[in-house]
């Protein structure tokens, strides 16, 4: 598949996230700023995205704080800008402990989201690694119109936030979801491969303005359509952009796969 999903828990597995994935494929150096980092390994700062982005009052294309990382994704589900909150309410002469409540997203969770990796099929990233300043471009752009694309539908058509006793109730969450996006340029053997990880959030806001999250097994259940759906979205931009057509490709002895891009038709 060339969507992959992982569990982020708080804790440890976080902490391996700081150092070894939002600043690239690499380890990030002891006491070095995240954005320092990322700069040293060639790799962009991350962007949040997602329509959930509103109610937390940021916005698609913001680049991503550490501190925002840590609330959200480290301290099991707290407000990106958790600590920005309870400063403001500090100096209003709220409490300590109504200025930390303030800062939740419901209740605090030890599972904070899922790393969904998104990498083009094999002939397309080659296509990539190989190509000239403007086939990188078109593919690039492909790729992450993409990954916009499969975010959407699985905020219209897979998440849901399961509530109540033993979870009876489920609803989708109406404002939509929270992602921050990192792209890579190499994989960890030091190879070219164009791929991005997105961090989604569990976390998801209900009808009624509260805070619940988001059933993460669903999203493991789905992982095979949304490879499917990227698949087909970047390879689709891909051939009509570069002048390239696919063809379906056979192994012996089995049924026909996805197509991949072939020589201009």
């Amino acid at each position: 598949m060339t969507v992959d999903i992982k569990v982020i828990r708080a804790g440890q597995m976080y902490r391996y996230y700081l150092r070894e994935t939002v600043v690239g494929d690499g380890r990030r150096p002891a006491r070095t700023p995240l954005r320092t980092a990322q700069e040293q390994a060639g790799v962009p700062a991350g962007r949040w995205m997602g329509r959930g982005l509103a109610a937390l009052g940021l916005a698609p294309g913001e680049e991503v704080t550490e501190a925002q990382l840590r609330h959200l994704f480290g301290e099991r589900g707290r407000h990106p800008d958790a600590d920005r909150i309870e400063a403001d309410l500090l100096a209003q002469g709220a409490s300590p402990k109504t200025a930390y409540k303030a800062g939740a997203l419901g209740r605090r969770v030890t599972v904070t989201g899922v790393d969904l990796v998104f990498r083009p099929q094999p002939t397309i990233y080659l296509l990539w690694a190989l190509g000239d300043e403007e086939t990188r471009r078109v593919i690039e752009a492909a790729h992450e119109r993409a990954i916009v694309r499969v975010l959407e539908w699985i905020e219209d058509e897979v998440a849901v936030i399961r509530y109540g006793k033993d979870g009876v109730h489920r609803v989708r969450p109406p404002g939509g979801l929270v992602a921050a996006r990192f792209r890579h340029y190499e994989a960890r053997s030091g190879m070219p491969l164009l791929h991005d990880h997105l961090l989604l959030s569990v976390k998801g806001q209900r009808l009624d303005g509260k805070w619940g999250s988001i059933h993460s097994l669903v999203l493991y259940e789905n992982t095979v359509a949304a490879s499917a759906l990227y698949n087909e979205l970047v390879a689709a931009e891909v051939c009509e952009e570069l002048g390239l057509a696919t063809e379906p490709r056979t192994a012996a002895g089995a049924p026909a796969c996805d197509g991949d891009c072939r020589g201009a038709a």
